[in-house]
């Protein structure tokens, strides 16, 4: 019998054949875990907040649908931080950064240490946020890193959403609203693009990037979640 995964992209069974609901995900309330989701707040728009939310929900949910095991603490402190570099706090302040996920990178790895975290944890995390901005990142990079790199990449432009239930995605959506996130979005890769012409941001929206961010199916759903 073929493995899920292969049968959905082969277009044989239906997403909801993989029976993933919201209460397969659980926020984890460690002390970090709850310091991280303090301080992203405190740092970001809403919209970028709650994009970080939703980075972590999807990303848990992929993992249950695809029997993904990892680390709840680790793979929510990342997605809490993963955009730490586009926030006022971080964006363009590290000179020797030529990209947001490594300036974001860096300063989450900062974070971590300093809230106990020893070097392995907290590099682990850190490269977790620097490879999201990649075209792809693979589970030999570590689950963690995996499933941060799809669940944003689920949030921005709906890669992979036909593997969640059309309902949950609705359900995601009314808890943790987009609140202009795409227009938001946008903006920031601009800036990024033109401000790093040699960055990944800039090559992402070179070769069109940004029109699937704003022609994400996620921005139909969320109107009428």
């Amino acid at each position: 019998m073929l493995p899920d995964r292969v049968r959905i992209l082969l277009g044989l069974t239906g997403p909801r054949s993989l029976g993933v609901t919201p209460a397969d995900v659980r926020f984890p309330d460690s002390t970090i875990a709850l310091r991280a989701s303090d301080h992203s707040r405190a740092l970001s728009e809403p919209w970028l907040f709650n994009h970080c939310l939703r980075t972590y929900v999807w990303g848990a949910l992929l993992a249950r649908a695809n029997r993904i095991r990892f680390d709840e603490e680790l793979f929510f402190v990342a997605c809490a931080l993963h955009d730490l570099g586009l926030t006022d706090a971080h964006r363009f302040v590290d000179p020797t950064s030529e990209c947001f996920a490594v300036e974001g990178a860096r300063a989450a790895q900062v974070f971590a240490t300093s809230n106990g975290w020893n070097d392995e944890r907290s590099d682990r995390m850190s490269e977790a946020i620097a490879l999201h901005l990649n075209v792809r990142v693979g589970l030999s990079h570590g689950a963690e890193a995996h499933l941060l790199h799809e669940g944003a990449s689920m949030d921005v432009i709906g890669a992979r959403l036909r593997e969640i239930p059309g309902d949950v995605v609705a359900g995601v959506l009314r808890d943790h609203p987009r609140l202009g996130f795409r227009d938001g979005l946008v903006a920031l890769f601009k800036e990024q693009a033109r401000r790093r012409p040699r960055s990944r941001a800039a090559f992402l929206a070179s070769v069109g990037f940004i029109g699937l961010i704003r022609a994400s199916p996620l921005e139909r759903v969320a109107r009428s979640a």
